[in-house]
């Protein structure tokens, strides 16, 4: 799976407060075999009524610098002196005007340095996953995250610049950035790219590689793709999506930000989105889906994230409102809505507890699955809460006006709120201190559902419990019902107060024949246990796990086995099948295909229409054999049906190590097939999720809901 995230430039603390941004003028000299550069930055500043008598740059302290040249009368002072960024050694460089004069309107320091340039990724970024095949990673990645050139001191962040890179390597490499490319020629040897970037940023980029490049326009914007090996048809693919996704979110929001659009390969497995451009691994951009999934997740991130900026003090709510506009609105158009959304509640009740949970307002990026499934999860269900309490026009004209308002400006929950509330007339405080400052989910319950008749009309009366302690919370609830000759339920949306027992009364023309709360999944809630299908999400969300080996079989599939059950990364009590004892919130799972214990699991296998044979597995009429395939089942947990039992069955010891990598990204499903030794995935599926908790069936039949209008009536093309 394809994750954003934005690599940040760890700014070091201080004050600074500018008219407007500050301009670097970069040439950068990279000697990519010797991992060195030699580069001179031109920065001007625009100091306006500063008082601090002094200003801060920071350099990675690699760099010997060569000279600092400051062409202003006066008395200048400069100092350098050491400086620490978590474990990142850095140069601070600290200007001090005339103590007689004033700031000037504004102030121009050349910077000359050399030395060893520090990739943010391949020596910051921690562990990824290795190049592509077998082709060597020759990738270089420079950010605001390995100071390449003078970062001034930015205390809260908000400090954006424009530059002019100039980029000089050997003719085989090619240089992306932001902006436009201004020329890129090669005179003897070298090749001299140039970039030019007149909206602010927050920080510059520097990628190279070997790039075979591919190219194309939308309108007036210009469509790249850079790969690392000649591959058209591919590249052909991401530049007719690009034009296709283009224009949707065009018509959505608001025109495309910037004046290019490229899609750049890297050997680390990454999927990043920066200003105009995005950063997708190796194997990552040869997977089909993500053209369907992650790709337009991170074009979107050009309006959200890299087009309005996260203001870093107040939560970051880019995440989850792109995948309100991607990952989530893509299934909406196709009727699918509320199934995404129930997954969401489904890896929020899996990973979310009382001890990791937060509020959106504190979410900075994803560190883990329940981080995730908060920053991501939560606020696609509370953007949809508001898309319910305000209407769809109303919520899209928010958006559309946050956007044009905000465009390469820091923006947290509070602008974000007050958008919404000038678009609607309506005073959205509860909501959002609710929701975005407080944590917790409600836990609801449809108590009892009685009707009588009442002049004339049915008197439906429903009494709702919010189960949960506390906090209580104010909500609209949606509420279907059916009634008597007619196939179409009755939707009516109420409002549920802060209390943990509510009666409510509504009028219906028929008699009652069912009713349902939240009908479409549209509340952020905790799922009851009951209701939520087994998913491997839930066993790996349990907070410990109890691993259960077989004795007998062969030993090299055993100690695969063993190691998977090491790696489950919490605190794990491993048994075999002779000395299995249970143990209280713990997640059950099970290893191997005659695993005494795992046999319990059978009986509710079969229920769901899967069943064993001697040569391999039927599930829902489609045979699988034993031989070369790998099994993932998660079931109810045989000794307490609210918690979650996995049972993995390999045929090869050497797709262990793969499964222990892949599963974790397939948290939603119940059932999981690989092929190979790789493996690869060739099924999954999810177990039919129960409304159980939430319905009243006063007559049975079978009740179905009519798909619902999606937020826009057009889609890609």
């Amino acid at each position: 799976m394809c994750v954003c995230v934005f690599p940040g430039t760890g700014q070091t603390a201080g004050a600074a407060f500018w008219t407007r941004p500050a301009h670097h003028d970069l040439e950068v000299t990279l000697d990519p075999v010797r991992h060195s550069a030699k580069i001179e930055d031109l920065v001007t500043l625009y100091p306006g009524g500063r008082k601090e008598p002094a200003i801060s740059f920071f350099l990675h302290a690699n760099y010997q610098i060569d000279k600092t040249e400051i062409p202003h009368k006066g008395n200048w002072k400069v100092a350098t002196t050491s400086a620490i960024e978590g474990t990142m050694p850095l140069h601070k460089i600290t200007v001090s005007k005339p103590e007689d004069q004033p700031w000037p309107d504004f102030l121009q320091v050349k910077f000359h340095y050399h030395g060893k340039y520090t990739d943010a990724l391949r020596e910051n970024g921690g562990s990824l996953p290795g190049p592509f095949g077998k082709e060597k990673d020759h990738g270089i990645f420079l950010s605001g995250a390995s100071y390449f050139y003078p970062t001034v001191d930015n205390q809260d962040g908000t400090a954006l610049i424009t530059f002019s890179l100039s980029a000089n390597l050997p003719a085989e490499w090619k240089v992306v950035s932001q902006g436009k490319r201004v020329r890129e020629t090669t005179v003897n040897g070298p090749r001299h790219t140039f970039w030019q970037c007149d909206d602010p940023m927050q920080e510059i980029f520097l990628v190279a590689d070997h790039f075979q490049e591919y190219r194309d326009t939308y309108e007036d914007v210009k469509l790249y793709v850079f790969l690392r090996q000649k591959e058209k048809a591919l590249a052909r693919k991401y530049l007719e999506a690009a034009k296709s996704y283009l224009a949707f979110y065009e018509q959505l929001i608001g025109s495309y930000p910037f004046v290019k659009f490229a899609v750049v390969e890297n050997a680390l497995q990454t999927g990043y989105g920066m200003p105009s451009f995005t950063l997708l691994g190796s194997r990552i951009i040869r997977f089909p889906f993500i053209l369907h999934t992650s790709y337009p997740h991170e074009i979107l991130h050009n309006w959200w994230g890299n087009g309005v900026y996260i203001d870093r003090k107040g939560g970051n709510w880019s995440e989850g409102l792109t995948a309100y506009l991607s990952d989530h609105l893509f299934p909406d158009l196709k009727g699918e809505g509320d199934r995404y959304r129930f997954q969401q509640l489904m890896k929020y009740a899996s990973y979310v507890n009382a001890k990791n949970d937060f509020p959106l307002s504190r979410f900075r990026g994803r560190t883990d699955m329940a981080s995730q499934a908060i920053g991501y999860g939560k606020l696609v269900m509370v953007l949809n809460m508001l898309r319910l309490e305000l209407g769809d026009k109303v919520f899209l004209k928010a958006l559309r006006e946050f956007f044009i308002t905000q465009k390469f400006r820091h923006a947290g929950f509070d602008a974000l709120r007050g958008h919404f509330e000038a678009a609607s007339g309506k005073k959205l405080e509860v909501f959002f201190r609710q929701w975005v400052r407080a944590k917790g989910a409600p836990e609801l319950e449809l108590d009892d559902a009685s009707y009588e008749v009442f002049q004339g009309e049915y008197r439906l009366t429903l009494n709702v419990l919010q189960k949960q302690k506390r906090p209580l919370f104010t909500m609209t609830l949606p509420v279907a019902v059916w009634v008597e000759g007619s196939d179409q339920p009755h939707i009516q949306n109420l409002t549920l107060e802060s209390k943990s027992s509510q009666t409510i009364r509504l009028f219906v023309a028929g008699k009652p024949q069912a009713v349902l709360l939240d009908p479409y999944t549209d509340l952020f809630r905790r799922l009851d246990p009951r209701e939520a299908p087994p998913s491997i999400g839930q066993s790996y969300g349990a907070p410990t796990a109890v691993a259960v080996l077989p004795k007998k079989g062969a030993k090299p599939l055993h100690q695969a086995y063993a190691q998977f059950a090491k790696k489950l990364g919490k605190p794990t009590k491993i048994f075999n099948d002779t000395t299995y004892l249970p143990a209280p919130k713990a997640a059950l799972w099970l290893f191997g295909r005659n695993n005494d214990v795992a046999q319990s699991l059978k009986p509710a296998l079969k229920q769901f229409e899967v069943t064993f044979q001697k040569n391999g597995v039927t599930i829902e009429g489609k045979k699988f054999p034993w031989k070369d395939h790998s099994f993932v089942f998660t079931l109810p947990h045989p000794h307490d049906p609210t918690r979650s039992a996995t049972w993995i069955i390999a045929d090869d010891p050497e797709s262990v190590p793969g499964l222990i990598r892949k599963l974790p990204h397939y948290g939603k499903y119940g059932v999981l097939i690989f092929k190979g030794k790789a493996p690869t995935n060739v099924h999954k599926s999810t177990w039919p999720a129960q409304r159980i908790g939430l319905m009243k069936i006063f007559h049975p039949s079978n009740y179905k809901l009519p798909k619902r209008p999606p937020l826009v009536p057009f889609t890609p093309k």
